[in-house]
């Protein structure tokens, strides 16, 4: 099987770890990787994507978006700018496209899952639902919708919690970098087929769960998935697990 990665990143990485007999070819604008089964190309793919990546012939193609900066014109640009040449240069492909929970942030204090249209309360979120709503006139085109990333090295909920970055009651929607990877393979070998997956823990929790210091109603939604949310099928089921 041959996968082109356009954003490669950590996620990606992961999975080529994993995924050792499998061909990827990544494109990415800085760094490299010492996996024997994936090749980098650097290039800036929100100016264009190079043709030797149509060459490779890809069973898949994974697309990461990469913004520049937090400005409205960066979020077009990493996330708009390569949407009809992504279609037009791999028609035959099936396509993975990352989008985020970001654009349910209209939801407060509610539980929601993909039957749910799109929320987002600013502008940025209003660039990523409409990449979702083009994504989703396409055939052969799946999202996965990210919650809060979870790493070995990076835990935002430990963050908020130990440097107290707010003090109102939010519901807690993360997943593991593991249980991206496991979404993402469940997808490529055939197994999940639904067009969006929230991709988020299957036991949920509070930021009072955690803490006194947070109080009050939630002033975010509970965010779920109705089509991944298996325990048995995740790593890590809950934030308290590592936390």
């Amino acid at each position: 099987m041959k996968i082109l990665v356009i954003g490669y990143g950590e996620i990606a990485e992961e999975f080529a770890k994993v995924n050792r007999g499998v061909e990827i070819l990544g494109i990415r604008r800085n760094k490299g990787t010492k996996l024997s089964n994936v090749k980098i190309i650097h290039q800036d793919y929100s100016v264009k994507i190079p043709e030797v990546a149509k060459n490779l012939s890809p069973d898949w193609v994974l697309f990461f978006p990469k913004t520049r900066d937090n400005d409205i014109e960066s979020y077009k640009e990493g996330f708009l700018s390569q949407l009809d040449r992504i279609f037009n240069m791999f028609q035959t492909s099936k396509k993975i496209f990352f989008s985020s929970t970001r654009v349910l942030s209209g939801y407060i204090n509610v539980e929601i899952d993909e039957t749910f249209n799109t929320k987002p309360t600013d502008p940025q979120g209003k660039v990523i639902a409409e990449y979702e709503r083009i994504i989703q006139q396409q055939q052969s085109a799946y999202i996965l919708r990210l919650s809060g990333l979870i790493t070995s090295t990076s835990n935002f909920v430990e963050l908020v919690v130990k440097k107290n970055l707010f003090s109102e009651n939010k519901h807690i929607n993360a997943i593991h970098i593991s249980d991206v990877v496991k979404i993402i393979s469940s997808m490529i070998e055939g197994n999940k087929k639904e067009k969006l997956i929230n991709c988020v823990m299957p036991v949920s929790a509070k930021y009072s769960e955690l803490s006194p210091k947070f109080k009050g109603e939630t002033v975010n939604a509970k965010i779920k998935s109705i089509h991944y949310n298996n325990p048995e099928n995740f790593n890590f089921n809950s934030i308290k697990e590592i936390i």
